[in-house]
């Protein structure tokens, strides 16, 4: 959280207290209102852990007509950092894609904003995502790419099978409290506990094997 805290900043520059949303659309069948409140008390804690001036927000994207609501729009538009937590992956491109509310963070994103996702909002991200009906297209902020959350060596195979048995996307595994934070066709870098792996098209080994502060080579997912 803290170094999305620190996107969030920058994104933000210095004058002003920076901007989150708190987007709970992977626990729409669970409790959100839950979801958006850890992740808001998560955030503010990081705020005052690293003396980051934050206003965060929870913007209950959870149906149909959330996502289209101008309103809640204009307030993801507004954020300096959106942040998609976890919940059920099929929820976050069944609810967002095509809608106004991921136009507002498409834009927003454009304009230098910080997007993130844990687990199903990482998942999400990416190109081709598994879900427990099957495998789905995700949103394509990550080209080429998919995301393997809570990460084990032997679960590889087994998703790729379902997500991409043409072995055509590099794979990023995270291992829990672990993140890749970057640009697209920038340099990206792991934070967090543990480790981050990235493995190549067909491959079941990693080729990167990363830890907090190291380098990861996202830019070839990008833009290969």
């Amino acid at each position: 959280m803290d170094a999305l805290v620190a996107a969030a900043a920058d994104a933000a520059g210095h004058a002003r207290e920076a901007r989150i949303a708190v987007v709970p659309t992977a626990a729409a069948r669970q409790r959100p209102e839950v979801a958006a409140g850890h992740g808001v008390r998560a955030f503010e804690a990081a705020g005052r852990r690293t003396r980051v001036g934050v206003v965060v927000e929870p913007v209950m994207v959870v149906d149909g007509a959330s996502a289209r609501d101008d309103d809640l729009a204009s307030r993801l538009e507004a954020a300096d950092l959106v942040y998609l937590p976890g919940g059920d992956p099929d929820l976050i491109p069944s609810l967002l894609a095509g809608t106004p509310a991921w136009a507002a963070i498409l834009r927003a994103h454009a304009a230098g904003a910080c997007l993130a996702g844990v687990s199903a909002g990482a998942m999400a991200l990416c190109a081709r995502l598994w879900t427990s009906r099957g495998a789905m297209d995700g949103l394509g902020v990550v080209a080429r790419a998919a995301v393997l959350p809570h990460f084990a060596p032997g679960r590889v195979r087994e998703w790729r099978s379902i997500v991409d048995p043409d072995g055509t996307l590099a794979w990023i595994g995270l291992e829990e409290r672990t993140m890749v934070i970057g640009r697209p066709g920038e340099s990206w870098r792991v934070e967090g506990a543990g480790r981050a792996y990235l493995l190549p098209p067909g491959a079941d080994v990693a080729s990167v094997t990363a830890t907090s502060g190291d380098g990861f080579p996202l830019r070839p997912v990008d833009e290969g």
